[in-house]
């Protein structure tokens, strides 16, 4: 189940939340003040997953070329 950063409009916190289904998208509430003014945050893991394919994919998937061990986070593996 997918856990996705949210930041409070009215308060600027920012906090995570369980989403099981659309329902649970709707009702979400900050827990620091109880506004429904939320928005969804890009998180870290998400760009990083997005750069990552993106430059395996322009390398067209090969072997990474700028570490010996061929696992960083540059080539995505």
């Amino acid at each position: 189940m997918p856990i996705f950063e949210y930041r409070c409009l009215k308060c600027k916190n920012d906090f995570d939340e369980l989403i099981r289904n659309k329902a649970d998208e709707e009702s979400v509430v900050c827990p620091k003040c109880g506004s429904r003014k939320v928005r969804k945050q890009m998180s870290a893991f998400g760009v990083q997953g997005a750069v990552s394919k993106t430059i395996s994919s322009a390398s067209g998937g090969g072997s990474c070329s700028s570490c010996s061990a061929h696992s960083c986070s540059t080539c995505g593996r």
